[in-house]
């Protein structure tokens, strides 16, 4: 046989192993689709938009007790009524009982004025309510992160004060993609 017949052979060969790989790894493995909503806002300004921009995700297993990262690609959120979706990973089945979202900084606009804020920590530890995420081998689960992010003013700056919580569904959530990568 000549070289270059023997090198697609070897080609064809590598990729119906590594895709048949990605199958059994993908069968083996449950997918999560993360969004985040703002159900309404409180504290003593009054804004027009909060935006986020979030560096890192991340579940802890509460079957294993090992964090694992959903994405730690840059994405900034404006926060909506409307869940928004702001990232998708495969998961090893189990149960996830808290999110963790890394956040870089934060925007707040007054009217038509954006204005930096601080969110004490840059890290927001939030709990899964309802018995946390049951992810399962081969189906699609729904994490929503629900803000509801409290703006004050302080020594002339703002600061952010959130109260999260985060729902598992089983069901996509009525969703849009009001998100900039």
């Amino acid at each position: 046989m000549r070289a270059s017949a023997i090198a697609a052979i070897v080609i064809v060969i590598i990729a119906v192993a590594a895709g048949g790989a990605y199958l059994a790894v993908s069968r083996s493995q449950g997918s999560v689709y993360v969004y985040i909503s703002d159900p309404g806002r409180g504290g003593n300004v009054t804004t027009t938009g909060i935006y986020l921009t979030v560096t890192s995700i991340m579940v802890h297993s509460a079957s294993t007790g090992k964090w694992l990262t959903i994405t730690n690609r840059t994405i900034t959120v404006l926060l909506s009524s409307v869940p928004q979706a702001v990232a998708q990973a495969n998961l090893p089945p189990g149960v996830y009982n808290e999110v963790r979202l890394y956040v870089s900084s934060v925007t707040v606009q007054l009217g038509s004025v954006n204005v930096s804020a601080k969110l004490p920590s840059n890290a927001l530890k939030i709990p899964i309510v309802n018995g946390g995420l049951n992810v399962t081998a081969g189906r699609r689960a729904y994490l929503v992160i629900s803000m509801g992010p409290h703006v004050t003013q302080a020594a002339g700056g703002y600061i952010v004060s959130p109260v999260a919580v985060a729902y598992a569904y089983y069901a996509p959530p009525n969703t849009t993609t009001n998100t900039t990568a």
